[in-house]
């Protein structure tokens, strides 16, 4: 009798992993998108208020470590005044990481043209690893890691 329970117990252990309901997928999947909408034309408002107060955001390939609301506004404005962006983003999955983490990747391309050497456009790819939680029925970055694969200059 015994052994017929270890097959019972293992498949009852399997159906206990977490998934993500598709109300916060929506909310996540729509938080991504607008990501790359706000950070291209958005007000500094906006782009902060896609993250939680203390998230943390890096680029180690261009040496970006911020953390915090004030670092995150400070960026965008910085970055906004010295060049006109285009985000294009593509399989963007939203998921439950292995330490019940709400998570997320997604594949970007960023078009960036220097406003004052307006000759010039690079071209970085690559993908954003997140991790995300709801606050007040939005979706939020709680860590925002930006792995670079690739610079080009048109």
């Amino acid at each position: 009798m015994k052994y017929l329970l270890l097959p019972v117990v293992l498949l009852a252990g399997c159906s206990t992993t977490s998934t993500v309901s598709e109300k916060t997928k929506k909310l996540c999947e729509d938080t991504l998108y607008k990501y790359t909408e706000i950070r291209d034309k958005g007000t500094t408002e906006q782009y902060v208020d896609l993250f939680t107060a203390d998230a943390a955001f890096s680029v180690e390939r261009l040496g970006i470590q911020l953390n915090g609301s004030k670092e995150l506004a400070d960026r965008f404005e910085s970055a906004r005044a010295k060049n006109k962006s285009v985000h294009l983003l593509t399989s963007s999955e939203v998921y439950m990481s292995d330490e019940g983490k709400l998570s997320a990747t997604s594949n970007f391309i960023l078009f960036m043209k220097d406003k004052v050497k307006a000759d010039t456009t690079k071209v970085l790819s690559g993908r954003y690893i997140d991790k995300l939680v709801i606050s007040q029925n939005k979706c939020k970055f709680e860590n925002r890691d930006v792995v670079v694969d690739r610079i080009d200059t048109l």
